[in-house]
């Protein structure tokens, strides 16, 4: 999906043609020349939409949903994601995936619209965690914006009154 930038916000936006290296069947063909989408089998295009769509979001200026900052959605967000750390591959992420997400928030009219639950949000950060091989600070860390990932990045301890100490060793 190609990034676009509408009224100054970053969104993905399906094409409008498919490219010439994704191997189109007959049957694909014949569906996407009506502007219909084939169906996505493994899941791999719904995670990296999630994933972009967490990235979107959690970008400066931070513009989460009010549902990603309830404590109980970051309890569970944390708590999935121990549940993935076991697994290695994006392959093994997809299978698991396709096991637990459609079934914990089920697919239906609407939820499209609806920001993502805590399990997609998991996966989707476990998804990026996998594409760089970079692991990703907690849910809240990352909702707490760039200040936090900064300063774990240089790896510096912040006093109480927000002053720079000396690096950790």
């Amino acid at each position: 999906m190609p990034i676009v930038v509408r009224r100054g916000r970053p969104s993905a936006e399906p094409r409008s043609r498919l490219l010439r290296f994704e191997g189109l069947t007959p049957s694909d063909a014949a569906a996407t020349t009506i502007g219909v989408i084939p169906p996505d089998p493994d899941g791999r295009h719904e995670l990296a939409r999630l994933a972009l769509d967490l990235v979107v979001r959690t970008a400066e200026p931070l513009d989460p949903p009010r549902r990603w900052t309830a404590p109980a959605f970051i309890a569970e967000v944390d708590r999935v994601r121990a549940h993935l750390v076991p697994i290695r591959s994006r392959d093994a992420l997809l299978a698991s995936f396709a096991r637990e997400a459609s079934v914990s928030e089920g697919r239906g009219p609407g939820i499209e619209e609806r920001p993502a639950g805590p399990v997609r949000v998991a996966y989707a950060l476990r998804w990026l965690e996998l594409g760089d091989d970079r692991s990703r600070p907690s849910w809240r860390a990352i909702l707490a914006g760039a200040a936090a990932d900064i300063a774990g990045a240089v790896d510096v301890r912040l006093s109480p009154d927000r002053r720079v100490e000396e690096p950790r060793r």
